[in-house]
């Protein structure tokens, strides 16, 4: 029994049964890492909890895990759809706000209770804190604690549930998703052209301006009449009836086609002097560097067609910025190609090495951003909390990648692990704290109380699956990332990502949740104000 108070200990048993209990499938439902939180309630109950800092460190782990992750995406996801998602959580979250002022007047509560209720049932701790600096501690803390509980377990069984009540393939989804950003982000091929502009004769290829008429390169030329290609440089020197090699996607290439001169159907045979590498970047000098910089085709006398990152194919541009774990498509003679393996590493075994130092800097980074007060007109004055400063931290930094010396992105498989790890550590500490309290404050508060928290919970999740499918009609994968969102609900996030291993789920979350978080923030004041 001893061992049991040990916090390791603890932790360490709640891990293994929540995992066990997780694992365990009743036809193809689970509750995979969220089966932690149910083994920690029944040991919270017999007065075993984990320390606070456990929750505050597994959150903080987590969260920078799903910024680093989503922050890449998240500009772009910003410009193409980000309001249209933002408003489908605001909406969402209005909806919680109408239901708990409609609970309120039917079960006389008061505006503490209220304020409470409406934030313990949307999990958003900081609209409790909002409430506690307006109404004081009396009563919002205890209908946090009772609401809570459902609004926790409420939102992992909804999004686990949902796909079997509306029979969602999840593979489908995932195709559909990838054949959407295959779409915006066309594959690059190539086409060959006969030189046939009479106003392109005689000049250098930098001199040609083509890259304001489409993103496209040439690779290499065959001269006429010649049997050995050459490979294109600026300082090449274009003669009539030259066949080019051009690399870029479809549609680019149709319009360089126009300017450039005819199409060539048939085949040719370049491979006996010129040799085609694939160059995996693992050298972190060159990470962060551009295209431009590195001016592999005057320096080295290689010319890059194109670079592949996260399975998608990427014109290789003079700006475009390389990542550790990029292919870079590489064409030259043997020797050359073999000097510029040498500049990117081609190292496999190194794209998985980690450097703690950027991680530890991006944490205490999102710290000081949690705890910096914000304005808001009207609204007053606000923090984002530790939660919102450390994903803010983690989308700002992997946006940019690399600042000096530090990458600020991680291999996937790291940031799996700190994902993983702060999961647990959240999960099991939530789960004990919530079961040593949750039959004590249901007998201060009353069953009303509970009933009021079920409904502010289901009312929202409800909704929104109208809303996400047929008004903004949203892709499920996307549906759910605003669904845990707008509830801030980081357990939520966690099981709806176990359904799927695509970044689709926490790129939405990672959308969404700053507007969530600041919408809560603005009606549980507009609550304690009308109530009060």
């Amino acid at each position: 029994m001893e061992l049991l108070n040990n916090p390791i200990f603890l932790l360490l048993l709640l891990t293994l049964l929540g995992t066990a209990l997780g694992k365990i499938k009743i036809k193809s439902f689970a509750l995979n890492s969220s089966g932690i939180i149910f083994v920690a309630l029944a040991f919270g109950h017999f007065g075993l909890t984990l320390p606070n800092n456990f929750q505050t460190l597994g959150l903080v782990l987590f969260i920078y895990s799903v910024g680093l992750q989503a922050g890449p995406g998240f500009l772009y996801t910003l410009r193409s759809r980000g309001m249209r998602l933002a408003l489908g959580a605001l909406a969402i979250i209005t909806i919680g706000f109408l239901t708990t002022l409609v609970c309120a007047l039917i079960f006389g509560f008061d505006a503490s209770i209220s304020a409470g209720l409406f934030a313990g049932a949307l999990t958003s701790t900081p609209g409790l804190a909002v409430a506690v600096e307006m109404v004081g501690s009396q009563g919002a803390p205890a209908a946090y604690g009772l609401t809570y509980f459902f609004g926790v377990t409420g939102v992992i069984l909804f999004v686990q549930l949902l796909p079997r009540i509306q029979k969602i393939d999840i593979k489908g989804e995932e195709e559909r998703l990838n054949a959407e950003v295959s779409k915006e982000n066309p594959p690059l091929t190539w086409h060959n052209v006969e030189l046939t502009n009479p106003n392109l004769l005689n000049r250098l290829v930098k001199d040609l301006g083509l890259g304001s008429i489409a993103p496209v390169v040439i690779t290499w030329l065959l001269r006429k009449g010649a049997s050995e290609p050459i490979l294109v440089t600026g300082e090449t020197v274009l003669l009539e009836g030259d066949h080019l090699r051009i690399c870029g996607r479809e549609s680019d290439l149709e319009k360089a086609e126009l300017f450039l001169g005819r199409p060539i159907d048939e085949e040719f045979e370049f491979e006996r002097v010129l040799a085609t590498k694939m160059i995996i970047v693992s050298k972190r000098t060159v990470a962060g560097m551009t295209l431009g910089q590195l001016n592999c085709r005057a320096v080295f006398n290689v010319q890059i067609s194109r670079i592949t990152r996260n399975q998608i194919d990427l014109p290789a541009t003079p700006n475009i910025r390389l990542h550790m774990g990029d292919i870079v498509h590489a064409v030259g003679d043997e020797n050359a190609l073999k000097n510029v393996t040498k500049i990117f590493g081609n190292n496999v075994s190194a794209t998985y090495s980690i450097n703690l130092l950027p991680i530890f800097i991006g944490l205490m980074l999102g710290f000081i951003l949690g705890i910096v007060p914000l304005y808001i007109p009207y609204g007053g004055t606000f923090s984002l909390g530790t939660t919102g400063g450390v994903l803010v931290a983690g989308i700002i930094l992997s946006s940019l990648y690399k600042t000096g010396p530090f990458i600020w992105e991680i291999p996937g498989t790291a940031n799996a692990f700190i994902r993983e790890l702060g999961l647990i550590l959240f999960l099991s500490t939530v789960g004990t704290k919530t079961g040593a309290t949750i039959l004590t404050t249901l007998s201060q508060q009353g069953v009303e109380l509970f009933i009021a928290g079920i409904a502010v919970t289901l009312t929202p999740l409800i909704s929104a699956v109208f809303l996400g499918r047929y008004v903004l009609k949203l892709p499920f994968l996307r549906m759910l990332g605003v669904i845990t969102g707008s509830m801030t609900s980081t357990p939520g996030l966690a099981a709806a990502s176990s359904l799927s291993n695509t970044h689709y789920i926490a790129a939405t979350y990672a959308t969404v949740y700053p507007a969530a978080l600041i919408g809560m923030i603005l009606f549980t004041k507009l609550l304690v104000l009308i109530l009060g």
